[in-house]
């Protein structure tokens, strides 16, 4: 039985982490990297994803051990609506269910932090994440953002009362 533990990114070791995973990421796994705004994230992590309006999370195996994967939420123009972004497990730990737990935790954290709803975006293309979202609720919604790339899909669910 896999061990794991999500923890939330808080000090300078943990943002350089989650700065590493993002960057592996980006230069590997992210669709349409010209398009991203990865790039403008990783010049601040901690503005663009710290508490208490933000968050974002790393799973490990074991307590102080290399974190596997990321994720996190942000604010959006839209009241009371957060969107879940930067969600990426590492190769060699992917089909174990991280993704799914990363996403449900940070909905969790989400809806404590006073959302009602959250969103993320993805492209037509990415039929597994697609799948694993379907799974999880979410449902076809209008774009809270602009973006220039019309295969962008967006998605969001209600989040329960905390």
């Amino acid at each position: 039985m896999d061990k794991w533990l999500i923890e939330t990114v808080n000090s300078g070791p943990e943002w350089a982490e989650l700065d590493a995973l993002l960057r592996v990421y980006a230069a590997q796994d992210l669709d349409h990297p010209h398009l991203s705004t990865i790039w403008n994230d990783l010049e601040d992590l901690s503005a663009r994803y710290g508490q208490p309006q933000r968050l974002a999370l790393l799973i490990r195996e074991a307590p102080h051990s290399k974190a596997i994967a990321c994720g996190a939420f942000a604010r959006t123009r839209v009241p009371g609506l957060c969107e879940i972004k930067r969600i990426y497990v590492t190769p060699a730990h992917r089909h174990r269910g991280h993704a799914t737990r990363m996403i449900q935790a940070l909905l969790e954290q989400a809806a404590q932090a006073g959302y009602t709803q959250a969103a993320l975006s993805t492209w037509r293309s990415n039929t597994s994440s697609l799948a694993l979202y379907a799974n999880l609720g979410f449902a076809p919604v209008p774009p809270f953002k602009e973006h220039p790339n019309p295969d962008l899909l967006y998605l969001g669910l209600a989040l329960p009362s905390p």
